[in-house]
């Protein structure tokens, strides 16, 4: 009887002795700062995906997890968060937006990302001192909408830069982002609002050809509980098919998540291309779909 009981208190000294260390070790590496220079995990986060991950049933252990540490199992992505403070800024998207910004009136398509590190490949585009992400696919699709008389404008503040000095999480993302839609919504009318993406799957999957150029294919991510909102991202979607078939991979259908759906009867989740998709066949499709959301808004 004393033997077992001896063997319950080493337990019990064992798993207290663990919890604590990681307590110390996760408290010693939160404030570690993630540079480019860490190719490994930049292309995790980059490639993280969150409103497409299969969902995972919830039980005692990630409860317990969840609740000690705010990493959830589901998305693995928040280990990764939770240890690092990844930040990845460019005061040239902010101060560039700005511009932009300040020479349209009267806005008729808003344009943000939820995750603007999401990048393609290729070199960098001549003209323009910014990384290949989803922040310069929006505003290439803003200079071509506002070229053919639609005014855009585009999310001026940083994704980044608001969890970090609010203390939230990658994960939290869309919080952030559902808080700068509101801020918008207070002030103007849109006729179309994109939260602008890149998926991260096989490069199959994301490129097609039309007349002998490869094109980033697109993708609209809905809740099918919004249904002026599916009924807009399918409009959309039947434009694209009839000038450019084969560009559209078609709409996904997701009833976990809202993407801030709820907000407005307009607000289409966009998936352009994905991480293999190089900028050169991005811009094309920008081109496609600046023609498609112009015979959209007629």
């Amino acid at each position: 009887m004393r033997l077992k009981r001896r063997k319950n208190l080493c337990f019990i000294k064992y798993f207290l002795f663990a919890l604590i260390l990681f307590l110390i070790i996760n408290f010693l590496l939160k404030d570690i700062k993630l540079n480019s220079n860490h190719q490994i995990i930049n292309q995790l986060l980059h490639n993280s995906n969150s409103h497409l991950v299969t969902n995972i049933d919830n039980n005692l252990f990630s409860g317990f997890i969840n609740t000690i540490n705010n990493i959830k199992l589901k998305e693995p992505i928040s280990i990764l968060d939770k240890v690092f403070a990844y930040e990845k800024e460019s005061d040239l998207i902010q101060v560039f937006s700005y511009i932009q910004n300040n020479v349209v009136t009267n806005p008729r398509v808003y344009i943000y990302s939820t995750h603007p590190n999401e990048s393609y490949l290729g070199e960098k585009i001549k003209g323009y001192d910014l990384d290949n992400t989803v922040i310069l696919a929006s505003i290439l699709l803003q200079e071509k909408l506002n070229s053919k008389g639609i005014g855009t404008i585009i999310e001026e503040r940083n994704v980044n830069k608001y969890i970090k000095d609010n203390n939230l999480n990658y994960n939290q993302s869309y919080q952030v982002t559902r808080k700068f839609l509101q801020d918008k919504l207070n002030n103007y009318n849109f006729d179309l609002i994109i939260d602008l993406h890149r998926d991260a799957v096989a490069k199959n999957i994301t490129t097609t050809t039309i007349n002998n150029k490869d094109y980033a294919k697109i993708m609209f991510v809905c809740n099918v509980n919004y249904k002026q909102n599916v009924a807009l991202a399918n409009q959309l979607n039947n434009i694209i098919n009839n000038k450019y078939p084969t560009l559209s991979r078609g709409i996904y259908n997701k009833y976990v998540d809202n993407f801030n759906q709820d907000l407005a009867d307009n607000v289409l989740l966009l998936e352009l291309g994905g991480n293999y998709n190089k900028i050169d066949e991005v811009i094309l499709t920008i081109d496609a779909l600046a023609d498609a959301i112009e015979e959209l808004l007629k």
